[in-house]
């Protein structure tokens, strides 16, 4: 028989672990709703913005990004007569990140980065669908013009420079194009999921090496398997079919049209609407 206070001893630890497992449920539900918090505070600042000043944002952010389109073209240019065709797209993704650290320490407007932004504000009941809507549009309708001027400079000026000619841009292009309709939309899905985790981890952290290191993993894995992002999308298939026979503005259309939608699922349902209803599930 067990001695009586040995008996209350151990039930006073089991109550003790009792109290530090709810306290450290408690600490994470806090750190999960700070983040939470933190995000869709940044998404009202967003929407509070004045669309003249979120437009050149964005148009800011599409010339921004095309400096990962620069090097990819450029890496593609310098390696393609020394190494196998598809090493080199996987190589993509160690210089597929500048043009993302750019934009998101720069805070410039980028479409993929504010998805699950912006929807969490709506998730919230703060702001309307409509209101979304209006704030993507104006956003991406300035990183795809940011990105089309970008291709004109740059495609006016790269062979000058030796750093790429273009038949580059074409092949780069026309690999980023060469996939069924359901598989750009599903990879873009993949991206824009992505690019939404980004968003939560970077509202993780204020230390600027760790961002930078957040961003260059997750935008270097976009890049490394080869998921399509609406925006650099834009550049690269644009690029193509400036100096292309064979690619038309239809081709070019259908696809910016599949990787924004796909990059939207991927960003506002996948991660805004399954992290608000784990939130609201836990704290019901």
């Amino acid at each position: 028989m067990k001695d009586p206070d040995k008996k209350l001893e151990e039930n006073q630890d089991d109550h003790q672990k009792d109290l530090e497992k709810k306290s450290d449920q408690v600490e994470e539900s806090k750190k999960y709703s700070e983040i939470l918090s933190s995000i869709i505070h940044e998404g009202e600042v967003i929407f509070k913005i004045k669309k003249r000043a979120l437009f050149l944002s964005s148009c800011l952010a599409g010339l921004e990004i095309g400096f990962s389109y620069t090097l990819i073209c450029t890496l593609y240019f310098l390696m393609v007569n020394s190494v196998p065709e598809p090493f080199i797209y996987k190589m993509f993704g160690f210089v597929y990140p500048l043009g993302f650290i750019l934009v998101v320490l720069g805070k410039s407007a980028l479409f993929t980065e504010q998805t699950s932004v912006l929807a969490l504000p709506v998730l919230n009941r703060q702001r309307t669908i409509i209101e979304l809507l209006i704030i993507w549009g104006v956003v991406i309708i300035g990183n795809i013009i940011g990105g089309i001027v970008f291709v004109f400079s740059i495609g006016s000026i790269a062979s000058h420079l030796g750093i790429f000619d273009h038949s580059t841009m074409v092949t780069i292009g026309t690999h980023v194009l060469n996939h069924s309709y359901w598989v750009l939309f599903l990879s873009a899905i993949f991206a824009g999921w992505l690019m939404g985790l980004l968003t939560w981890f970077l509202n993780s952290t204020t230390d600027v090496l760790t961002r930078i290191v957040i961003i260059a993993l997750i935008t270097g894995t976009i890049g490394f398997v080869g998921f399509h992002h609406s925006i650099v999308g834009n550049i690269e298939v644009f690029g193509a079919y400036l100096y292309s026979d064979t690619i038309s503005i239809a081709d070019y259309s259908s696809f910016l049209l599949l990787t924004l939608l796909g990059n939207g699922v991927g960003g506002a349902i996948v991660v805004g609407l399954f992290k608000y209803r784990v939130f609201a599930s836990n704290n019901s």
